[in-house]
């Protein structure tokens, strides 16, 4: 509560540049890389020719799309929000993933990536449940906190591939009613291997279909291509 107050009263100025005004100015938002066609038609990773599905799609994933690419100024704008408590870039993250990505069909539930306890008390929000939170107003979707995470989560930026694919497995568990048909929402999508973890839980918690979005995607450069248009 005290940190969304501050977020209403004190003065802003955009995460990257230090401009005063808004907390991603107009022309550090344009800066921003959207992942554009060609890509995966299943998990959105850009290619240089399209396809039905790919080596980074994550398992268990039914469909995933992501807004930008993961490259400057996205780090700095992040970071700005999850490690310097900008929540309000929240909003406005929300606000460049519904411009790109399609509204998700049918009425599934929004399901935020969630923290775990220690890092969540340290933080203050879940960074992901902020951007579902507007994501669901935008799209008129409910957003439900099916999922938890234990106290063990590791610290993943900067891990490799490897290291994240073993630090995440059975990472989550499903918390009460676990509707038929979900999007899971994070920021950040590197290898798939959170993504993967947390649609497997929600299938074994009875979710029939399982899709994801995110703001941004660390592009693979295993023949796929490494920027988007504008």
């Amino acid at each position: 509560m005290v940190t969304a107050l501050l977020d209403l009263v004190a003065p802003t100025s955009c995460a990257v540049c230090g401009l005063p005004g808004d907390p991603l100015c107009i022309a550090c938002r344009a800066g921003l890389w959207p992942i554009v066609r060609p890509l995966c038609m299943r998990c959105g990773h850009p290619w240089t020719a399209p396809v039905t599905t790919c080596p980074e799609c994550p398992p268990a994933i039914g469909w995933a799309r992501q807004a930008v690419h993961y490259r400057d100024p996205v780090p700095t704008v992040v970071s700005a929000f999850k490690d310097h408590r900008q929540r309000a870039l929240g909003t406005i993250l929300a606000s460049v993933m519904a411009e790109v990505i399609p509204r998700p069909v049918g009425t599934p539930a929004l399901v935020p990536i969630p923290l775990g306890p220690a890092r969540l008390a340290d933080r203050g929000f879940n960074q992901a449940s902020v951007i579902a939170e507007a994501l669901g107003q935008r799209w008129n979707l409910p957003v439900r906190q099916a999922l938890a995470r234990g106290d063990d989560e590791a610290h993943q930026r900067g891990t490799g591939r490897a290291g994240r694919l073993r630090q995440v497995p059975g990472a989550f568990r499903v918390v009460g009613e676990v509707p038929l048909h979900t999007v899971l929402v994070d920021d950040v999508v590197t290898t798939g291997a959170t993504l993967t973890a947390a649609a497997r839980a929600l299938g074994m918690g009875g979710c029939a279909g399982v899709g994801a979005v995110a703001l941004a995607r660390v592009v693979s450069h295993r023949g796929g291509t490494t920027v988007g248009g504008r």
